[in-house]
């Protein structure tokens, strides 16, 4: 009986601290201020269209990484597409790059839910996984924010990603649209597109 109870008091006292440990775990991930500039890419949207990745630079990007059979990523995106409309005027761009085995799934799929298709980008999967493998995404639902200046601010599952934090790169970073900041040497695309 003594026994039983020194197990259970040690079960008891591992839980506590297992799940205080657990709970204090951040859910998402922070604004660095030394954070990694955006690799550079060129995918064809989905109107066939070039988009450049540096044709953007002086806006917040929020890239989206999604699929049409990816169930979290359907669930998110209308957030993510909404988040990008409410700081648009204040220089807020929404990009996704479709991990589709083809660009017509994407499409047909968008153009059904009423979503936009210039702003998905496909060139084929092949080239959608090399930018998926660029930014490091292991899985999706996956999204990244980059500044004004062309920094990774977030890396992280959209759910985590936050109004505020678009909010302050849009003030903070002086994003308005229409406004470009100069690209710096160390961001000149003079690498192949993908």
């Amino acid at each position: 009986m003594r026994e039983d109870r020194g197990r259970l008091f040690c079960m008891t006292v591992f839980l506590l601290v297992a799940t205080t440990t657990v709970l204090s775990l951040p859910l998402h991930a922070d604004i660095q201020p030394e954070s990694p500039l955006a690799p550079l890419f060129t995918l064809p949207n989905l109107e066939g269209e070039d988009v450049s990745l540096i044709d953007y630079r002086g806006q917040v990007v929020i890239l989206d990484f999604w699929a049409t059979w990816c169930d979290l990523c359907v669930q998110t995106f209308p957030r993510i597409q909404s988040l990008s409309e409410t700081y648009a005027d204040q220089g807020a761009v929404l990009l996704v790059v479709s991990l589709d085995k083809r660009g017509e799934t994407a499409r047909t799929y968008l153009i059904e839910n009423e979503e936009p298709t210039d702003n998905v980008l496909w060139g084929s999967l092949e080239e959608a996984r090399e930018v998926k493998d660029l930014f490091g995404v292991g899985g999706i639902a996956h999204t990244v924010v980059i500044d004004c200046e062309g920094y990774i601010r977030y890396s992280g599952h959209p759910l985590y990603l936050e109004y505020s934090l678009i909010e302050q790169l849009v003030v903070d970073g002086s994003c308005t649209s229409g406004s470009v900041l100069p690209a710096r040497d160390e961001t000149i695309d003079d690498s192949p597109a993908i």
